[in-house]
């Protein structure tokens, strides 16, 4: 009898150790974004839980992402919505000091008098952005080796 609740005791432990202190039990969830058939690196991967945490991960130059919630790695079991971003764009440089009246005439001549769109571009369609209207899911599950997924996105 000592034996079977020790052995009870040890894996309420276990399962209590998994889950933290602090949050729901996560598990590791990992996967793979193409983009019409091609590794789709630097792309954000947000899935959002039934109970509404949000998880996040980064593609690698391969595709490949590990999620996260809170800070800890892996998603809260069950159903999640996904969304997948991907934005382009040439990064803002910012001079410690105003330009010069010839310095802006000069950038104003080099640009034909029009203006330089600087607002960012999305590479990938945006139907992918929002894990609410994207209709790509993810069923977490409990056993973390199924928790592998593909994201084929297309045109």
């Amino acid at each position: 009898m000592r034996f079977q609740t020790s052995v009870g005791l040890v894996a309420l432990l276990m399962i209590c150790g998994c889950r933290g202190s602090d949050g729901p039990t996560l598990v590791r969830t990992t996967g793979t974004v193409l983009y019409n058939g091609k590794p789709l690196a630097g792309a954000t991967v947000t899935m959002i839980g039934e109970k509404g945490l949000l998880s996040n991960g980064f593609t690698d130059r391969d595709g490949k992402f590990q999620m996260t919630t809170g800070g800890r790695p892996g998603v809260p079991i069950g159903i999640a919505k996904v969304g997948i971003t991907k934005i382009s764009g040439e990064p803002v440089v910012k001079s410690t000091k105003p330009p010069s009246p010839d310095d802006m005439r000069s950038m104003q001549e080099a640009a034909d008098g029009t203006a330089k769109d600087l607002s960012p571009k999305s590479d990938i369609p945006l139907k992918y952005s929002d894990p609410q209207q994207s209709q790509l899911t993810a069923s977490i599950d409990r056993n973390s080796g199924k928790n592998v997924f593909e994201f084929p996105l297309v045109d």
